[in-house]
């Protein structure tokens, strides 16, 4: 058994076991530190492989460690699960309404939504199973974002605080997709099934067909995530629907931010080159922005809001703040443009 578990988790990647290690390590509702759930992933792997199938989940906890089992059978993966566990991290599941994973970089705590009324339902349940694995990537990404410094988008101009969190939805959801991938390479297809019936359905379909040119090239390097990446994400912005979804998300947030303070909304700052390599630096495998970060940065399709319930809120949003922003929007009405921002000057090269 010992054997497996040393070709799953090499021996940078193994957590050393106490004695009196126990796995009574919760109560109902608590969050869960990863190392004592990386431990439990360890453990069970010793008497089973991980598989999609539906099963038993008395607690959220349950849910958890069958989740981080599945995620760290891919390099990624365990990759994100495993550099966390150094930073003191833990993992809670609740009964959050957005459908979003929460991070608490204070309290280093990640946040999950269950996706379903209890850990009993979720397990049966093939969809929200999915979707508690989807996120839960997401959140592990996020981890490592907060571990690896990525800015706070608070103090950017508008423009660009909208594009950074479009960058980060699209890099969380790159994340996940490939993570699916490598397990339906492993002969864990469900959730790759999920991903090609959901919204993120086209992009995986082309995710799929770049990836499958790479492992088909004998003379490529294998299971390298950075492949098709740029091209990838250059395509996730182009996909009006998941731009306007995190648009409205972003909204949400800077509209909550005026309730508060009108100065809280964004600032003077933009986005740097820098700034995007950290964002978009996979562990141990490089920046996959850095062939495109000039286009992304610069180009107008990029910082356009395809819908126009979107574009009227930030107008509106502006107008209440009155902050003057370095560098413009795109919109698409150039009728009401002239009407807010007569003497506006377009910045953009």
């Amino acid at each position: 058994m010992m054997r497996i578990l040393d070709d799953m988790y090499p021996d940078d990647f193994l957590i050393e076991r106490e004695d009196d290690f126990s796995t009574d390590l919760y109560e109902e509702g608590e969050a869960v530190a990863l190392e004592d759930l990386l431990h439990l992933v360890q453990e069970s792997v010793e008497y089973s492989k991980p598989d999609l199938r539906p099963a038993h989940f008395a607690t959220d906890e349950d849910a958890l460690v069958w989740g981080l089992s599945v995620l760290c059978e891919t390099k990624l993966g365990r990759d994100l699960a495993y550099d966390a566990r150094f930073e003191d991290w833990s993992i809670e599941v609740d009964d959050i309404e957005q459908a979003s994973h929460i991070i608490d970089p204070q309290l280093r705590i990640l946040i999950l939504p269950r996706f379903s009324v209890s850990p009993a339902t979720l397990a049966r349940s093939q969809n929200d199973r999915a979707s508690f694995l989807m996120e839960l990537a997401r959140g592990l990404r996020g981890i490592w974002h907060d571990m690896t410094g990525v800015r706070d988008d608070a103090d950017l101009t508008a423009d660009d605080q909208i594009l950074w969190e479009r960058l980060r939805a699209a890099d969380h959801d790159l994340c996940a997709v490939r993570i699916a991938w490598d397990l339906r390479e492993q002969g864990m297809g469900g959730l790759w099934r999920q991903i090609i019936a959901s919204q993120l359905g086209d992009l995986a379909v082309m995710a799929g067909e770049l990836w499958e040119m790479e492992d088909q090239n004998e003379h490529s390097e294998k299971n390298l995530p950075l492949y098709g990446f740029s091209h990838l994400v250059l395509q996730w912005l182009r996909d009006a629907s998941l731009v306007n979804a995190t648009d409205s998300q972003t909204l949400d947030a800077m509209d909550l931010r005026l309730q508060r303070n009108v100065r809280e909304v964004c600032g003077p700052e933009q986005i740097s080159a820098v700034e995007l390599m950290t964002l978009s630096t996979l562990p141990s495998d490089g920046s996959y922005l850095a062939p495109v970060a000039r286009t992304v940065m610069y180009a107008a399709e990029f910082r356009e809001i395809p819908d126009g319930v979107n574009e009227a809120y930030l107008r509106q949003i502006l107008e209440d703040c009155e902050l003057t922003r370095i560098s413009p929007l795109v919109f698409s009405d150039s009728e009401l443009e002239k009407k807010f921002f007569p003497d506006r000057v377009d910045t953009i090269a």
